[in-house]
């Protein structure tokens, strides 16, 4: 091969090395744009989502079951409603809400339940009701564990903790699903500060 032949081919591949970096670069900038545009279209979601919210009048406070025979978690979660909803101060977060959570075991998918707030009056169904505004899939152990992340600073300690750092292993695994919440934000936090035990 001459010389001529080996600079064609080395002028060949520099080329093709250009247009590599050119649509690497184009995609790294795609992406960029994508992010800022899930972060612009998230908030503007939860500020329609205040906008659209309506309030309900306060509820009675009573809990529900959808079905005749509830599931171990739908159970379980109607129990754990019942007995926050006695504390005044839960009934009148409760009383905020009108959002539907949807709650499911990874581990074992017939262990869902779904929670619809219509103020404090709750109804809790077995399994993962179609167009739950909120879904939320993990392992239990992990989920109930989110009762003690606390709020602000409270949060960044615990998730400096044993507990938070499992949560952070399990959403970089994917083993902690989360679906709804940005367009539904305000109730999302309404849900986990209900959720969370008084201190």
């Amino acid at each position: 091969m001459g010389r001529r032949e080996i600079k064609k081919m080395a002028e060949r591949e520099a080329r093709l090395l250009k247009k590599e970096l050119k649509k690497e670069k184009s995609r790294k900038r795609r992406k960029k744009l994508l992010f800022v545009a899930l972060i612009a279209g998230g908030v503007a979601a939860a500020q329609a989502s205040r906008q659209r919210a309506k309030p309900l009048p306060p509820g009675s406070g009573t809990v529900t079951m959808r079905d005749a025979e509830p599931g171990p978690l739908a159970f379980m979660m109607g129990e754990m409603v019942k007995g926050f909803i006695q504390d005044p101060a839960k009934k009148n977060l409760a009383d905020k809400m009108n959002v539907s959570v949807a709650i499911q075991d990874l581990d074992h998918p017939e262990m869902a339940a779904t929670l619809i707030f219509r103020a404090s009056d709750v109804e809790v169904a077995n399994g993962v009701i179609e167009g739950a505004d909120i879904y939320v899939g993990t392992e239990l152990a992990l989920l109930l564990s989110l009762s003690g992340a606390g709020k602000g600073k409270q949060m960044l300690e615990w998730l400096k903790g044993e507990d938070g750092k499992k949560v952070l292993n399990a959403v970089k695994s994917g083993r902690f699903k989360v679906r709804g919440a940005v367009k539904n934000a305000q109730q999302m936090v309404l849900f986990q500060k209900f959720l969370t035990p008084a201190a």
